[in-house]
C-alpha cells in the first residue's frame, strides 16, 4: 500500500510526504515443515515463517 500527498511551499519548492505499507494486515505465510523423517522428534513442526511482518514506513522529501 502506498499513499503520498504533495504540499506547494512556494512556486518553485514543495514537501513530499509518503507512507508505505508492507504486509499491511499482517498475515503469516508458514514454511514447510522442519522434517519429513518420521523417525525425527521434529518431524512435521513448523517452526519458521516465510514472509516478514508487517512494516511501516514514513518519508518527508523537500524539493526545491
Amino acid at each position: 500500500m502506498h499513499l503520498s500527498s504533495r504540499f506547494n511551499v512556494t512556486e518553485g519548492s514543495k514537501f513530499q510526504f509518503r507512507f508505505e505499507a508492507f504486509n499491511f494486515p499482517n498475515l503469516t505465510d508458514f514454511s514447510g515443515p522442519s522434517s519429513t523423517n518420521i523417525d525425527s522428534s521434529t518431524y512435521a513442526q513448523i517452526t519458521s515463517i516465510s514472509n516478514t511482518p508487517r512494516q511501516l514506513q514514513f518519508a518527508l522529501k523537500y524539493v526545491f
